[in-house]
């Protein structure tokens, strides 16, 4: 398996927290601004599978369909953020 950890898991939120702290780190120097992240902590992270997002292709693909079907059952596009059919949904549109 890979470190696809989320924020908010409840196997061990303290582990979540900073797999997020981390991702938002990454980020941070990506767009150049100022960050604890270094050359070398993103190799370690790497060579143990770290994903930097939880946004993978398969899930992209599965939202974009669920908003499809969305789209033909309700007319359009805007999915309330807690839409209690499909928070997942809500939450990625």
């Amino acid at each position: 398996g890979g470190c696809s950890v989320p924020k908010d898991w409840n196997g061990n939120k303290q582990l979540g927290r900073w797999v997020s702290k981390q991702r938002s780190h990454y980020r941070s120097l990506q767009q150049g601004k100022e960050s604890s992240m270094t050359e070398e902590r993103i190799a370690k992270l790497e060579s143990i599978g770290f994903e930097w997002s939880l946004a993978s292709s398969r899930d992209w693909d599965r939202r974009f369909n669920e908003l499809k079907q969305y789209k033909a059952d309700y007319g359009g596009c805007s999915v309330p953020k807690e839409w209690s059919g499909n928070k997942q949904l809500g939450r990625w549109v």
